[in-house]
């Protein structure tokens, strides 16, 4: 039987408007802070303005993380691993991480324990 698209390894969790999780970019081109759609221990979703199109799958970027609140910022690197819907203003982004210390995937599980109590999922 066919796996559904809905099974993911990772639960992904969406930050709080009031308290969003900045994404900045570090790259040889680009240096922005972007803000996260959902992210979970597997990767995140960013939104990036349209001025991202010269963006490409499997294209690898380093990120740093701003978790809200008490948890510390973490450093992470990523594969592009999904373009999706684009509009006039800004596109989705999914970055699968490949790298990530210890302590910043310890603040990663707490900030998602957390996402998970507000009732906070991704569906």
């Amino acid at each position: 039987m066919p796996q559904s698209q809905d099974k993911r390894k990772f639960v992904r969790v969406i930050p709080e408007e009031k308290e969003p999780v900045e994404v900045h970019l570090m790259g040889s081109v680009l240096l922005d802070v972007l803000k996260a759609r959902d992210l979970s221990l597997g990767g995140i979703g960013i939104v990036a303005p349209n001025h991202f199109e010269e963006w490409d799958m499997n294209e690898k970027i380093e990120i740093l993380v701003a978790l809200p609140g008490d948890l510390a910022d973490f450093l992470a690197r990523g594969v592009i691993k999904q373009i999706g819907k684009k509009s006039k203003e800004e596109g989705i982004y999914g970055v699968q991480f490949t790298e990530i210390g210890p302590k910043g995937k310890q603040d990663l599980q707490v900030y998602i324990h957390r996402m998970e109590r507000k009732g906070r999922i991704a569906g």
